[in-house]
């Protein structure tokens, strides 16, 4: 295995780095440095030689101390590398990052990291393939679904893409379901994934064309990411965020995309098995 280092996100090549990233065949929007810097400035990296493998570290520093963490939208972190690592390799970068940090909680998909630490939570989400037609995947929906969606059909609610950063922002604000730094991050992340077309802000609007839910879609390796929802009481009530769901599926079918519901936690988990989603584990780990 090569040298590794830490290096901080200023003397990091965002080049290199987001080149390996494109290439790893675990890579997703989370590991790129724009996505990085948008949602956390002191994040810093371990690198392997000439960037052959990475793994980012969102960093804080409390009373001299230093902590890794997933921040807000950044919802899981993995080590990214050109080639396949093996479970030592792995060891080498979780030894270095223990030694850069003592207090280390990160979400991820990644299974061998699991196994290789002794404090870790296992939990689910979904996942669905797009590639079938729309009419095979509401084939597939039973009682559940129909009742969500004819419910926020029978109320009026119309979907629209296109939506600004702004109108996201400007709805998680008067929900008051983020603080204002998250709001600050959100429309900056919004902003930059929508310049680099990964990034689709899909919104729900009631029978008086106000917005009352959202939600930022993030793309990357053939992977779509919901990266955040909001919703107002209204759109709770007339279950409007089950129709917009429904509404991006039937925009994407049959194309090469799989759609993971991570960031979608207020669903019930019979929407995701009748329209054939697939459940897969993540964890939390503590080093």
């Amino acid at each position: 295995m090569s040298e590794i280092k830490i290096k901080e996100n200023k003397d990091i090549d965002t080049v290199l780095w987001d080149r390996c990233v494109s290439r790893s065949q675990n890579g997703d929007v989370f590991g790129y440095s724009w996505f990085l810097d948008s949602v956390y400035e002191k994040w810093q990296g371990i690198i392997e030689g000439n960037y052959q493998a990475v793994m980012p570290l969102p960093v804080n520093t409390f009373l001299g101390l230093k902590f890794v963490k997933n921040y807000k939208f950044l919802n899981k972190i993995d080590i990214y590398s050109h080639k396949e690592i093996s479970e030592n390799d792995k060891r080498i970068f979780l030894e270095t990052a223990k030694s850069f940090s003592k207090f280390i909680t990160i979400n991820s998909e990644n299974i061998t990291l699991a196994n290789l630490s002794e404090k870790v939570k296992t939990f689910y989400s979904f996942k669905l393939d797009l590639i079938r037609p729309y009419k095979d995947i509401r084939h597939a929906e039973k009682d559940f679904i129909i009742k969500q969606i004819n419910s926020s059909e029978s109320n009026k609610i119309f979907y629209n893409t296109g939506i600004l950063p702004n109108g996201i922002t400007l709805l998680s604000t008067l929900t008051k379901s983020l603080s204002r730094k998250n709001i600050d991050i959100l429309r900056r992340l919004s902003a930059v994934s929508m310049r680099r077309n990964l990034g689709q802000i899909y919104g729900a609007f009631n029978d008086r064309n106000r917005l009352i839910a959202a939600v930022l879609f993030i793309s990357s390796h053939y992977k779509v990411n919901i990266v955040h929802t909001v919703q107002t009481r209204e759109a709770v009530n007339k279950k409007a965020l089950y129709g917009l769901i429904d509404y991006y599926i039937k925009k994407h079918s049959e194309k090469a995309l799989t759609l993971d519901f991570f960031g979608l936690n207020d669903f019930y988990e019979e929407f995701f098995e009748e329209i054939g989603a697939v459940k897969y584990p993540w964890y939390k780990i503590k080093f």
